[in-house]
């Protein structure tokens, strides 16, 4: 006959944690198959004593003495331990990140027995997490449910029922129950009470589909896995599963059935593992692999048309200047100009999102340039649409771009207009937060500014919010919309070293938090000016131009004429190093960093610099992977953004020449109009 402390023995030893038993001596008296594969070694039945039986670490490395281990002192001192992490070194070398749950086991009497102990093996999530921190986001450890047939392990093991029922209730992180044939609930664990939230009076005979969701009781699946699990031994799923307060969860749930030795049903075993954090922080890894992705692939096409529009602009400024004023063809050259700067504003937002573009980021307070915005703000979004600021005093200081900060802020406003049919409300709130990186909403630990944009629009669905920050993805009408404005927020809050949060739900509004990591120093006074461009040296210059695209090179050597500059060419970075070896004056480096034959533009100009010392330089890409991932790169040249305008270049060549940054108030509207 199958005795009821046998369903308990099979049961434990399908768990997929490593649970063993010790007496009081704290020798070994049971164990399971996973415990065995996790030590690697099969202990002797009531002479081992597990923790002497491999060498033990504290998480820094430092060796902990066997008294030291949990179960040592959970024994000595009759008293679970818990939150108790340890390195254990295996017979063959191996080691293993552990989280012991040792807890005393007493008699009717009170008297220590013994106690139990189960080992979770979080070495996979110690490494997943590694690998998530160095992603910005937390992972946690990928679980792999395993369950094995029930077999005769326990046979040699004389304990009883009792024993038995208080080793299963010392499993406090699954949920582990029994069901009777028809699906009311027999037995209930402590792991059961803390996922589920019933207490065990609360349970016990009432049915299992009430941890279902209504959906799924709806479709029958509570009664489909009964069948299955009756029909095959085994149903295992993954879902949404309910507690007692009515919220959901995301369940690991395996179902088993038990026969007696004649083959009848007796019942089933319910083994249930709470996966929500793990669910959330695959769905966090997964968004940011795709996010990353675009962005590769956004980055790339935008420096191509950048090529293109630099050769547009240039040339049609150029014959701007020179066709009639007025005349059908200037007007047709001028309507090109505009479409030509429309075009390159899309690929600014693009570089934005995929964190090349080239950023002039200062030392600022975000309630100051909200202040200069309002008015702007105010316009854009119209006079049916009331704008509030609520600014928190001595807002921490943020170093970023203020001209991509002003485009951000004006695409959220514009964003928030069409949301509320031009009619509604409008928050600007401003606060210092700073958070800890332990909870899984954290991102890095650390102080930030946060600016959150609300507003009382049409909201979001959870599918739209989904895909809001990818680039051209509108929900607006074709013309109403490029799709570009809640990646440029979203690239304009990466590249500054923060992060864009989206909250939003239907007919509640949304909201927008942008969070920008607080900087150390002065804030950037915004009306200071450098040395003014009319300092720069009389006389021509002779410009060395290294460009690879034919159409930009013909270009740029137009512009530099017209200057009054003289220029050298060179198509690749070794043509440009034989100029530089010979005997011609050059006064200035003007390269491109993205060239052929290996070399970039940033390498070419160092050792220019090598060759000719007080060489002065000047750097231009549609976007630079070196400078995206060399901070020091850029601060080493001056750099201009392609596309860029004549006037734009002609002020960046004589910045280059003065050898002193000019401000944003010397190049004026103009180029902010293609920033």
């Amino acid at each position: 006959m199958h005795r009821p402390e046998d369903h308990f023995r099979e049961l434990l030893d399908s768990l997929p944690a490593a649970i063993y038993t010790t007496d009081a001596a704290g020798r070994i008296t049971f164990y399971n198959r996973a415990a065995v594969e996790l030590s690697g070694r099969e202990p002797r039945l009531g002479a081992d004593q597990w923790c002497v039986s491999w060498r033990l670490l504290l998480p820094d490395g430092t060796p902990l003495p066997h008294d030291q281990c949990p179960m040592a002192v959970a024994l000595r001192e009759d008293r679970p331990i818990r939150d108790v992490e340890i390195i254990a070194e295996r017979p063959d070398g191996t080691r293993l990140n552990l989280l012991p749950y040792p807890t005393p086991l007493h008699d009717s009497t009170g008297g220590l027995i013994g106690a139990v102990n189960m080992l979770v093996d979080i070495t996979d999530r110690k490494r997943a997490e590694q690998t998530v921190q160095e992603l910005n986001e937390t992972l946690e450890q990928r679980v792999a449910e395993r369950t094995h047939q029930l077999t005769q392990a326990f046979n040699q093991l004389g304990v009883s029922e009792e024993r038995f029922r208080l080793l299963v209730e010392g499993v406090t992180d699954y949920a582990i129950f029994m069901l009777d044939p028809d699906g009311l609930v027999t037995s209930w664990n402590a792991g059961a009470r803390r996922i589920k939230g019933y207490t065990a009076d609360e349970i016990i005979g009432r049915h299992f589909s009430q941890f279902y969701t209504e959906e799924d009781r709806w479709n029958g699946k509570p009664a489909m896995a009964l069948e299955t699990a009756q029909r095959t031994g085994k149903y295992e799923t993954e879902g949404w599963r309910v507690r007692k307060d009515g919220a959901t969860f995301w369940a690991n749930a395996i179902l088993e059935a038990i026969r007696d030795e004649d083959g009848r049903l007796a019942g089933f075993a319910e083994i249930t593992r709470d996966l929500t954090e793990k669910r959330e922080a695959e769905e966090q890894l997964r968004r940011a692999q795709r996010m990353e992705a675009i962005g590769q692939l956004t980055g790339g096409v935008a420096h191509d048309f950048n090529n293109l529009l630099t050769a547009i602009i240039g040339n049609l400024e150029m014959l701007t200047s020179v066709l009639p004023a007025g005349s059908p063809t200037s007007r047709c050259a001028e309507g090109a100009l505009r479409a030509a700067l429309r075009g390159s504003q899309l690929t600014s937002q693009l570089l934005a999102f995929s964190r090349h573009q080239e950023v002039r980021p200062e030392v600022v307070s975000i309630n100051d340039l909200l202040r200069e915005n309002l008015m702007l703000c105010q316009r854009t979004v119209g006079e049916g649409i009331e704008i509030e600021l609520l600014l928190q005093q001595n807002i921490w200081p943020c170093r970023i771009d203020p001209a991509e900060f002003g485009a951000a802020i004006l695409n959220l406003a514009a964003n928030s207009r069409d949301a509320m049919n031009r009619s509604g409300h409008l928050t600007f709130r401003t606060e210092n937060v700073t958070t800890s990186g332990i909870d899984r909403s954290d991102f890095a630990a650390g102080d930030y500014v946060v600016l959150s944009v609300s507003d009382t629009g049409t909201g979001m669905s959870a599918e739209v919010m989904e895909r809001a920050f990818e680039p051209f993805y509108t929900t607006k009408d074709v013309g109403n919309g490029t799709g570009l404005g809640l990646s440029q927020v979203y690239g304009f809050a990466t590249q500054s070293g923060g992060e864009a949060r989206l909250e939003s739900e239907l007919e509640k509004g949304t909201t927008v938090r942008i969070f920008l990591p607080r900087a150390a120093g002065e804030i950037a006074d915004s009306l200071a000016r450098g040395e003014s461009v009319a300092d720069a040296p009389s006389g021509p210059a002779i410009i060395l131009v290294v460009e690879d695209d034919r159409d930009v090179r013909e270009m740029i050597v137009g512009i530099l004429a017209d200057l009054g500059y003289h220029a050298l060419v060179a198509t690749t970075a070794g043509e440009a190093l034989k100029i530089l070896e010979g005997c011609d004056p050059v006064d200035l480096l003007f390269t491109d960093i993205v060239m052929p034959e290996g070399m970039s533009g940033t390498e070419l100009a160092r050792e220019a610099s090598r060759l000719r010392p007080g060489l002065k330089v000047l750097l231009s890409s549609g976007f630079s992977r070196e400078n995206h991932q060399s901070r020091a790169a850029r601060a080493e040249f001056p750099f201009i953004a392609k596309p860029y305008r004549p006037t734009t270049l002609a002020l960046k060549l004589k910045e280059a020449l003065l050898g002193v940054p000019l401000s944003r108030a010397d190049y004026g509207a103009e180029t902010n109009s293609i920033a």
